[in-house]
């Protein structure tokens, strides 16, 4: 069985590992001290934690029932990852009725579940051992948890909610590999975060060739809170750079242009963006002592994104400063 404490938010995938005979001889699997279980969510009883993987920040394809796998939608964020070998008495169909059982519980939501034909009709199976499974970091060399997965496959996604946070559930089990003639599990637990940020700031010598050559320049080096026009200290940096272009060409005048990403309304959007393009010219004329006769605020919400906002990925691409050559 399986121990959650009270709500707590999991993910699971599971691959079988190798594709040699199940003849050959097999070998008890030996537990991997560089990692320990997620804090919300226990191993199945009795299985042992053959890698693991910690991203602080990346993207995982959670699939629904509403989207087709090839068109699952990305969630970024936290991203841990354990890769388990079960007992070796315990059947795969078993492993995996713990975790639909487990889930079934309130707080939980399943997106999507297939079985055996199912996973291999819908794609899940290959997509995810490639999609999934192999580009995470995996910490043990030596234990590759994407190997085969070709026989008796069964996958989960879920949804848990807790204290007002979402996190994702993957589950993919597999009959006993033939390493270890024992069901093999990888078990993804997925909370949404924001990137870190203040990691990028465009020079004033890289803004002024960009202007050169498209008459504009995105700044993702300047940071507001969700639905706010102050801006944060770490925008200080692409603002000293923004100032150090305009005071290196005198006769240069620029637009500054404020972007959101589609949600909200259109109004409440105007009003942000232009908003926050004021924020921007108001820090260059006060803190960077900035002729605001060379500057114009202009804000345009939505109506000019450079990528989809059907997903995180883009609307954070949306949401942006621009500078433009008048």
């Amino acid at each position: 069985m399986i121990a959650f404490t009270r709500f707590a938010g999991i993910a699971v995938l599971a691959a079988a590992l190798a594709s040699a005979p199940v003849a050959q001889a097999q070998k008890a699997p030996t537990e991997w001290r560089g990692a320990s279980d997620h804090p919300l969510v226990s191993r199945y009883a009795g299985a042992v934690l053959q890698n693991a993987a910690q991203e602080g920040f990346a993207a995982v394809k959670v699939p629904t029932a509403q989207q087709a796998p090839d068109k699952s939608p990305v969630v970024e964020g936290r991203v841990n990852a354990y890769f388990y070998i079960a007992p070796r008495e315990r059947s795969a169909l078993e492993v995996f009725r713990n975790y639909q059982a487990a889930l079934a519980r309130p707080g939980f939501t399943v997106l999507y579940s297939c079985e055996m034909s199912a996973c291999d009709k819908s794609g899940i199976k290959e997509r995810f051992a490639n999609e999934v499974v192999s580009p995470r970091k995996w910490q043990a060399k030596g234990v590759d948890p994407a190997g085969s997965i070709d026989r008796d496959v069964r996958f989960l996604s879920a949804k848990a909610s807790r204290n007002g946070q979402d996190s994702y559930i993957l589950v993919f089990v597999a009959e006993p590999n033939s390493i270890w003639g024992a069901p093999a599990v990888v078990q993804l637990v997925v909370e949404p975060a924001a990137m870190e940020g203040d990691k990028v700031v465009v020079n004033g010598d890289a803004l002024q060739k960009a202007l050169g050559a498209d008459g504009k320049v995105a700044l993702y080096g300047i940071y507001f809170d969700t639905g706010k026009a102050v801006l944060k200290p770490e925008s200080r940096p692409q603002l000293a750079e923004m100032a150090k272009l305009l005071k290196a060409h005198p006769a240069l005048k620029v637009h500054i242009v404020g972007h959101t990403d589609n949600q909200g309304g259109v109004p409440a959007n105007l009003a942000l963006s232009q908003q926050r393009a004021d924020a921007v010219v108001a820090a260059l004329v006060q803190e960077n002592q900035v002729d605001p006769k060379r500057m114009t605020a202009r804000g345009v919400a939505s109506f000019a994104p450079v990528a989809s906002n059907s997903a995180e990925a883009g609307r954070a691409k949306n949401r942006r400063v621009e500078l433009v050559e008048q």
